[in-house]
């Protein structure tokens, strides 16, 4: 009997996650390439356009790129559940993630560069 592979799950040992707490309810915010490519087409926009400068996306994009990244480490949320958790109140912290969540993502090489240009919301 083989072994199930946790690669690329929450258990995933190799993976950081971001932490998100919304509500008083903790999220993990994590990227791949598989998890937006997903999203990408359950959103219905291009989230690696997003990407590029995550201070000037649409609502779509802001909404995907969210539901991007919750999607590994709680795959059973939905698209329309991640957007039920953006509000103008959580608009700042989510931003906060999601750029914490890119950067995490980032090879060890690119993160410290990554960490200086990344938005912080206000």
């Amino acid at each position: 009997m083989s072994k199930r592979s946790v690669a690329g799950t929450k258990d995933d040992p190799t993976i950081q996650f971001a932490p998100l707490t919304l509500d008083g309810k903790s999220y993990k915010l994590c990227y791949s390439f598989n998890s937006i490519a997903i999203a990408e087409s359950v959103a219905g926009c291009n989230l690696l356009r997003g990407m590029e400068k995550l201070t000037d996306l649409t609502a779509l994009q802001f909404r995907g790129l969210l539901y991007a990244a919750l999607t590994v480490a709680h795959p059973d949320l939905s698209v329309e559940d991640a957007g039920n958790l953006i509000r103008f109140d959580t608009y700042a912290p989510i931003m906060d993630a999601l750029g914490e969540a890119y950067r995490l993502s980032l090879p060890d090489s690119k993160k410290k560069s990554a960490g200086a240009t990344e938005p912080k919301s206000e």
